[in-house]
């Protein structure tokens, strides 16, 4: 008897082909070895895919601490942090970042650096999400633009022909306080102004406030104060004859980006 498929002769009672049998295996064990390389091939594009995955990943943080180490200078470290403030926000930056704020102001105050690098550099490193270096940085800043209001104020007053104005502490406390006031409750702090003002300058006469509020910058509001002494209900304060002394407080408000000034005179 012949095997229907192959046409070899069977053995005797044989009820199943074993050349075709034997065949079938080989064709099952080459299936599976296929599979085996299949699976193994996959199994490794998978484990190098999430190598790959991981070493993009961690590269840029690495990249940036690199960087972060090499920085030579405070501007540096604000430009990285403008860059990349999600890295730099992380708490092994804290201490290198307060140092550079520290700088950029004493450079600023020894006149060693301008305003436009200074506010760029503390607004690059005010970005960066850690509490304690935005405080900081927001704290220098708004020195930075009182100090600069100050300046820009008694410019427009020589050249109109008045003397400049001197800078008072304890008018500049006086404004502080009314600037904590407006920060806490907003136009309602002028119910509590005249307290503030004479809880303060008991033996103070003559006090002036003045408010402009909502400016880029103390450039801004100057122009803003004059624009408004060009209307027929605006006072002349801070650029009046009579005005000798000035204490200033600045507020940055986050959500709009803008600036408010309050302004003390006597």
């Amino acid at each position: 008897m012949k095997c229907i498929n192959c046409g070899r002769e069977l053995p005797p009672d044989t009820a199943e082909c074993p050349f075709c049998s034997e065949r079938e295996r080989h064709k099952k064990s080459a299936r599976s070895e296929r599979r085996k390389i299949y699976i193994t091939t996959a199994v490794c594009c998978l484990v190098l895919a999430v190598i790959i995955a991981g070493v993009l990943i961690f590269l840029p943080d690495s990249s940036f601490r690199r960087s972060m180490d090499d920085a030579e200078s405070s501007y540096e470290i604000a430009a990285l942090c403008g860059q990349s403030p999600d890295e730099a926000a992380e708490s092994r930056y804290q201490i290198k970042l307060l140092d550079a704020i520290n700088d950029i102001e004493t450079r600023y105050n020894n006149q060693t650096c301008g305003y436009n690098q200074t506010v760029q550099a503390l607004m690059q490193i005010y970005n960066v999400n850690n509490p304690v270096v935005k405080d900081r940085s927001e704290e220098v800043w708004s020195e930075v633009e009182r100090k600069r209001f100050f300046q820009l104020l008694n410019h427009k007053r020589t050249d109109g022909g008045k003397a400049e104005l001197t800078w008072n502490d304890e008018l500049t406390n006086c404004a502080e306080a009314l600037a904590d006031e407006y920060a806490q409750t907003g136009l309602d702090y002028q119910q509590n102004a005249e307290k503030i003002v004479t809880d303060l300058l008991p033996d103070k006469e003559g006090i002036t406030l003045s408010s402009l509020l909502n400016a880029v910058n103390a450039q801004d509001a100057i122009a803003k104060y004059e624009d408004d002494r060009d209307s027929d209900n605006a006072s002349d304060m801070i650029l009046s004859e009579k005005a000798s002394a000035l204490g200033a407080d600045a507020v940055y408000d986050e959500k709009s980006g803008m600036w408010s000034f309050f302004i003390v005179t006597e």
